[in-house]
């Protein structure tokens, strides 16, 4: 360990099932047991009740760890907070049910140990590995992030001096981790240098049922809209953001015909929409190819994946947009 390592505030938003938080923060005994590091659980949906189950999980883990209990608030807001309070030199954030690594302080010493390097960032791996579901949406987010390999909230350390100096998150932000870069984006134009390392890699279980991934798509495509108003403001590039367009627009046609060609041409408005909702096969030929290579098993639920899931991603797009606008709440 370098003589000139910096301490650490481990920022961890609660509100996820209790069995997972009790797995994730069972992962911190070790960490703060070297004695460089604070872990700050944030409760910030204002849920009474989880208070004293979350302390009782606290316990469990021993000192270094407390809990700081919220009124209702954005996760953005949330992590903002606990930002001002934290007393580390860097700050890293994820979720109460993130397994994070053994060798997490070591990596993060060496990912940020050029004193110019401002944001290190790792990698959300599926924890939940025996189920074929959370698979599959493992094997989309390790797709997606060959797009744009960003700090999001999921697994990143920041300099608690640049991340104060640069306004924190979004306030307003309900992203829980997963693909929120605003923050990230904001360094970037400012020429700042944030460091990707394919080595570090947290766990978390990801939706099991139908239902979840589905959600889980939703809050994807609601933050990668985001992302991309982000970018375009900052003047940056939208890496991916095409391919995902292409298949809303397809979506939204398939939605669209029927609807314009009513009971005048009932073969046409039958037909097309089947050929829009085939021609998201070959938009998603990349994604199916890397699941019949890695995961063969998981070839058929791909398939019909491929058809579920430009639905959530669109739903979450015009969330966003209407967000935007001033027509939905954040």
């Amino acid at each position: 360990m370098p003589s000139t390592a910096p301490s650490y505030s481990l920022i961890l938003l609660a509100g996820q099932h209790v069995p997972h938080m009790r797995a994730g923060l069972a992962t911190l005994a070790p960490l703060l047991a070297i004695g460089r590091c604070e872990a700050l659980v944030v409760a910030h949906r204002g849920g009474v009740d989880d208070l004293e189950i979350l302390r009782n999980l606290l316990r469990e883990v021993g000192p270094g760890a407390r809990l700081m209990p919220l009124p209702p608030c954005p996760a953005g807001a949330a992590r903002n907070q606990a930002a001002e309070q934290a007393k580390g030199e860097v700050l890293f954030f994820s979720q109460a049910d993130c397994l994070l690594p053994l060798d997490l302080l070591s990596r993060l010493d060496e990912a940020l140990a050029p004193a110019d390097r401002d944001a290190a960032a790792g990698i959300c791996r599926v924890a939940n590995r025996d189920d074929p579901l959370a698979m599959l949406m493992g094997a989309e987010l390790a797709w997606e992030r060959q797009d744009e390999q960003l700090p999001d909230a999921l697994c990143a350390a920041y300099r608690r001096r640049d991340f104060l100096e640069f306004g924190g998150f979004d306030p307003a932000d309900t992203a829980e981790g997963l693909e929120n870069y605003e923050l990230a984006c904001r360094l970037l134009a400012q020429g700042k240098e944030l460091f990707w390392d394919q080595e570090l890699q947290i766990r978390r279980p990801l939706p099991s049922t139908w239902g979840g991934c589905l959600t889980l798509a939703y809050q994807l495509g609601r933050n990668r809209f985001r992302n991309l108003l982000h970018r375009r403001r900052l003047g940056l590039g939208s890496p991916g953001g095409g391919r995902r367009f292409a298949q809303s627009v397809l979506v939204m046609l398939a939605v669209a015909i029927p609807l314009g060609l009513g009971g005048h041409d009932w073969q046409r408005a039958v037909t097309l929409p089947i050929i829009c909702l085939l021609l998201l096969y070959p938009l998603n030929r990349g994604f199916i190819k890397s699941v019949a290579h890695q995961e063969p098993h998981l070839l058929n639920r791909a398939l019909l994946w491929c058809l579920l899931r430009p639905w959530a991603w669109t739903l979450g797009m015009l969330k966003a947009a209407l967000d935007r606008m001033g027509g939905g709440a954040n």
